[in-house]
């Protein structure tokens, strides 16, 4: 009787599939990261590792927050209400050297002379036609000091013109193709869609494409805080990893990108279309964020360089 019991006791243990107690504990819960952003391209790999499913894949649940510029963003990054967020190179540099604990995480789009995502927008039929045409002239920036100035100033000193003799105003960026086509300046710098919308009202785009900051370099990126990184190196890793993937794929699919990018910066799908693409940079290079920190050292923007890889988290 016994053996007959022991032996019924192996049948239906062997009946129990082998693991079966890990396949019915649940899945662990994604983890949550708030990400400040803005609707601009610039940004857009945000949008495209929710919508494509690659913040989901590392297991992130991932918080877009849309916010109006990245002053904003960093307020909350530093605040504590947002994990991380992203904003222009200039912003972070000036951060780092006032002492400020920001780090990147991933960078964004970059800005080259082979795909260059800025433009100096100027009147069709008028006589501005290369650097030296903008010296004494008025240019529209949407901000004094930023990233769209300084290329600008480095174009103009590089290529025959004197960036002294310009003088610079503050333009909110959806008003200065009007500024331009009004003449209340002779130029302005600006970036898709706005080149495309004002090539439509009949300005000219002038594009940067030999001697201005350097031949690629990084216009934005993903950032956070030292502290944020040390306590949780491993979402860091995992968001790390979800934006190299996002920039790879967006790289490779401009079209698809181009229909999640309509869907969140709300323009039509016919303009997005039609506008020039940047592309991502994959990894965070010195060599790529190094000439914007050299050139806003050079014009005063920085009281000093210093090393990019200072503000790189590893």
């Amino acid at each position: 009787m016994r053996s007959f019991v022991v032996k019924l006791l192996a049948f239906c243990l062997a009946l129990v599939p082998i693991g079966a107690s890990a396949q019915t504990a649940p899945a662990p819960a994604p983890a949550t990261i708030h990400l400040g952003v803005i609707t601009v391209e610039a940004a857009a790999e945000a949008f495209y590792a929710v919508d494509m499913g690659f913040f989901k894949k590392q297991g992130l649940d991932v918080d877009l927050q849309i916010m109006q510029n990245g002053a904003a963003i960093a307020a909350a990054v530093m605040g504590g209400s947002l994990d991380a967020g992203f904003a222009d190179t200039v912003s972070i540099s000036n951060a780092h050297v006032r002492g400020l604990p920001l780090v990147y995480l991933a960078p964004a789009l970059l800005n080259s002379y082979a795909a260059p995502t800025l433009a100096i927008m100027v009147n069709g039929s008028g006589p501005i036609h290369d650097a030296k045409d903008l010296n004494g002239k008025t240019i529209a920036v949407n901000g004094i000091n930023n990233i769209t100035m300084l290329p600008v100033e480095a174009w103009i000193d590089r290529n025959g013109g004197d960036s002294k003799t310009v003088k610079w105003i503050e333009v909110p960026i959806f008003q200065e193709n009007d500024a331009v086509s009004s003449g209340k300046v002779d130029a302005a710098v600006t970036g898709e869609p706005f080149v495309t919308f004002g090539t439509d009202k009949g300005l000219r785009a002038l594009y940067m494409d030999k001697n201005a900051i350097a031949p690629r370099y990084v216009l934005s990126g993903f950032f956070t805080t030292k502290d944020w990184t040390a306590k949780n190196p491993v979402l860091a890793a995992k968001f790390i990893a979800a934006i190299k993937e996002t920039a790879q794929w967006a790289n490779a699919n401009p079209a698809a990108a181009g229909v999640i990018l309509a869907k969140y910066t709300k323009l039509p799908q016919a303009v997005v279309d039609r506008i020039k693409h940047g592309q991502f940079a994959e990894t965070l290079l010195v060599s790529d964020y190094q000439p914007v920190i050299d050139v806003a050292a050079k014009y005063g923007v920085l009281p000093k360089p210093f090393p990019a890889s200072e503000y790189f988290y590893r």
